[in-house]
């Protein structure tokens, strides 16, 4: 046990050549500083529109890339690990490959005209960007993640299920997934659609979703990890590819498709198998078709069925119909066009924080007008009390509302991120706190299922719904009520599972 503790302590070196990654990335940070300063100073960027962003693109890439490239230098890369699967899936894109579109003028959305003195706003915000990610990588790396899991992790349950033992278990979770998407594909809560009022039960049904990956994760683990190929085990492969493109194709959704091959490509990784440069070369390809088939797909979804508003079950299936078939008869050009089109709007996201750090402090007494005000705190203490016990409870940070308020328009919603939130909270110095708490959170869950001396397949599949939970896209204020609903459902669920699988165990 000492032996394990003593390797696996996060980025402490254990010599001097261990200081040199560190170094370097303290003097490429100084040198990018006094570039961006002698850019600015001689105004370089003046006879190239958007050019003057791409210092401080690259001062926010390094900082969000740095935790990775740490890892990988050290032979401990994962693409799950949290700073990594914060980095590639959402920030990096999002901010520093949005800010490279913004500079080239790729992508010009209407509320751009809300961001004042934009040379001053968009550089300002990709430094919020790098200073909450550095606050998120100081969090996790603060040894009271690891205390925390130290004390946490004896007390778990010591569960082991061969894969055998999970077929039927994960069948019967899959199923309660699927019925609960139907029933929130019924009533409009789900898929690319809305209702005007939120019902009792909407927050629960779609935490319950939760149950869907469960049984997907558990079920891609067993497949990976069986050793005996039978007549089962071809019968839950079938179902697991099925569900890939027929989640697709009902949600309408253009992240999807990418979060089945997300956890196809977890449990291929934390099955046991090695991810050599073929399978990491795979897993970089399904990504990205699995970005572009879903923008392509989603975006004609919507633009066929034209607005979110309900309809029924048998119209809305029937919009799918319609947008195979229009894909299948529409011009590949015309449709790579839009698409490639689609996508950079889908990506740039560094204008909508713009928006929120530019206009923030002016629009701070009209938030308690739209239900917005302290909504960090508000929705930490409300959003424990279902709403099916406290029928009027008011909404929890509501997206529409903020569009409206910020974005002149409630019905999208646009994207703020915890880095937005936070600020709009807390001021500035919330966002390196507010960060850090936050990497704290993602230290244990790493240490205590997938960086522990106990693995075990039960904690493997607890850990994805619990780091993916985390929207880098959404409001701050949500992440922390959504860590206690989930770990609810996982514990009631996987006690269940455990129930049975000790029983087909016994039969066996």
């Amino acid at each position: 046990m000492s032996s394990y503790r003593m390797d696996n302590q996060g980025l402490r070196p254990t010599g001097r050549g261990n200081l040199l990654i560190p170094i370097l990335l303290l003097w490429g940070v100084g040198a990018v500083l006094l570039f961006s300063f002698v850019w600015y100073e001689n105004g370089l960027s003046d006879s190239i529109k958007g050019f003057y962003l791409l210092p401080w693109v690259a001062f926010a890439g390094i900082a969000v890339l740095a935790p990775t490239a740490y890892l990988a230098y050290k032979g401990r890369f994962d693409p799950f690990h949290p700073l990594t699967f914060a980095a590639w899936s959402y920030v990096f894109p999002a901010f520093v490959v949005g800010g490279v579109i913004i500079a080239f003028d790729l992508v010009n959305p209407f509320f751009m005209s809300f961001i004042d003195d934009p040379k001053y706003n968009l550089p300002l915000s990709l430094v919020y960007v790098a200073i909450g990610f550095i606050g998120l990588t100081v969090g996790f790396f603060l040894p009271i993640g690891r205390f925390i899991s130290d004390k946490i992790e004896p007390r778990l349950p010591k569960w082991q299920w061969t894969p055998h033992q999970v077929w039927v278990p994960g069948v019967m979770l899959m199923i309660a997934g699927i019925g609960v998407n139907l029933i929130g594909f019924v009533q409009g809560i789900m898929g690319y659609q809305r209702l005007n009022e939120v019902g009792i039960f909407d927050a629960s049904l779609f935490f319950l979703l939760t149950l869907l990956s469960e049984g997907s994760m558990m079920l891609w683990l067993a497949v990976f990890g069986s050793k005996e190929k039978h007549g089962t085990y071809y019968l839950i492969f079938a179902l697991l590819v099925i569900m890939i493109p027929l989640r697709m194709a009902l949600l309408g959704s253009r992240g999807s498709l990418l979060v089945s091959v997300l956890i196809v490509a977890m449990a291929f990784q934390y099955s046991g198998r090695r991810l050599r440069f073929r399978s990491t070369v795979l897993l970089g390809v399904g990504l990205i078709l699995a970005v572009f088939i879903g923008i392509i797909y989603g975006t004609s979804f919507r633009n066929i069925k034209g607005s979110e508003s309900r309809i029924d079950a048998g119209d809305y299936v029937g919009q799918v119909g319609a947008t195979l078939d229009y894909l299948s008869t529409e011009d590949p050009v015309v449709l790579l066009q839009s698409s490639s089109q689609a996508l950079a709007d889908r990506i740039e996201n560094l204008s909508s924080l713009a928006v929120v750090v530019a206009n923030y402090e002016r629009l701070a007494p009209y938030e308690e007008s739209y239900r917005l005000e302290n909504n960090i705190v508000n929705d930490t203490l409300t959003s424990f009390i279902p709403r099916f016990i406290w029928n009027d409870k008011p909404p929890t940070s509501d997206a529409r509302a903020y569009s409206d308020l910020y974005f002149n328009y409630g019905e999208n919603s646009f994207a703020i991120s915890p880095f937005g939130d936070l600020v709009r909270n807390f001021g500035p110095i919330g966002i390196p706190l507010g960060m850090l708490l936050l990497g704290i959170y993602l230290r244990i869950i790493h240490a205590t299922l997938i960086d522990t001396a106990n693995p075990a397949m039960w904690k493997k599949v607890a850990y994805f719904p619990l780091l993916t939970l985390v929207s880098y896209e959404g409001f701050y204020a949500t992440i922390f009520p959504s860590i206690v609903r989930t770990a609810f459902i996982l514990v009631v669920s996987l006690f269940l599972v455990n129930l049975l699988a000790k029983r087909i165990k016994k039969t066996s």
